[in-house]
């Protein structure tokens, strides 16, 4: 029977985030496909920040799930679904980021595109080489608001703040977006996104295509953005040095994706 294995990437197959996949997680992946089952990345990034990343290391895959469920692609055809703002959110949004534009750095989506909102001198946020490719280098106050009340493609938002800040964060945007949710996608970024958008929801999605069964979901995450992922595989596993209470949304605990090759029935 064909399995779907859907795994982060980020603290997952690229555990130290520099890009660098243990050659033993490489060949598992390759096998994986080789044995006629389906590989998905389903990552916070964006497809045109992923998919250069997983062609340099030469990570095959079908489907890639971005914007953590917010937009979904086949390989070789493309968006095959974009699941944006709603537009009755639009003003609570517009609302905070004008309120917060000089204490934050923020940003929002457009599709497939990372726009800048605010630029606010955050040195955990600029000093990362990680977080620094993605931050905004300009303040984009008006197009910023004209894209965030009216484009029909926004389907994701963004704070890069300091670690110390992010439960400040959460809390400032808690109950203030109607039909929105925010989650913490890393340990300096939080994320708004319809409140029905997960990774999970990018899987079933898929799901809906292709008719598989629960029962041949696989799922590999370490991070609060990977919760509702882990708890809806029938197989999940979370990484060892994963984000709180995520180990306890996965059935399994593993250092490495190729530990799971021992728990393939």
């Amino acid at each position: 029977m064909m399995k779907w294995w859907f795994s982060d990437y980020d603290g997952t197959i690229n555990l130290m985030h520099n890009n660098f996949i243990d050659p033993r997680d490489l060949e598992f992946i390759r096998n994986w496909i080789k044995d006629g089952n389906k590989f998905a990345i389903a990552t916070g990034r964006m497809e045109h920040e992923i998919r250069p990343v997983l062609e340099e290391v030469n990570i095959p895959y079908d489907y890639m799930i971005c914007n953590n469920g917010a937009i979904i692609y086949e390989k070789d055809k493309g968006i095959i679904e974009n699941a944006t703002i709603p537009m009755e959110s639009r003003e609570d949004i517009i609302k905070i980021f004008k309120e917060l534009k000089e204490q934050y750095v923020m940003g929002y989506c457009i599709k497939d595109e990372r726009k800048p909102f605010s630029k606010v001198d955050e040195p955990e946020v600029y000093t990362n080489p990680f977080l620094e490719q993605y931050a905004p280098s300009y303040n984009n106050f008006e197009e910023g608001e004209n894209d965030i009340l009216n484009s029909p493609d926004l389907n994701l938002l963004y704070f890069f703040v300091a670690e110390a800040d992010v439960l400040t964060v959460k809390t400032l945007l808690k109950d203030k977006i109607k039909k929105c949710k925010a989650v913490t996608t890393h340990r300096n970024v939080i994320e708004i996104m319809r409140e029905d958008v997960s990774k999970a929801y990018g899987i079933k999605k898929i799901q809906e295509i292709n008719n598989f069964q629960d029962s041949d979901v696989y799922a590999s995450g370490d991070g609060e953005n990977d919760i509702e992922m882990l708890k809806f595989a029938s197989n999940s596993f979370a990484m060892r040095k994963c984000q709180p209470k995520v180990d306890k949304a996965a059935k399994n605990i593993i250092d490495n994706v190729f530990e799971i090759e021992k728990f393939l029935k």
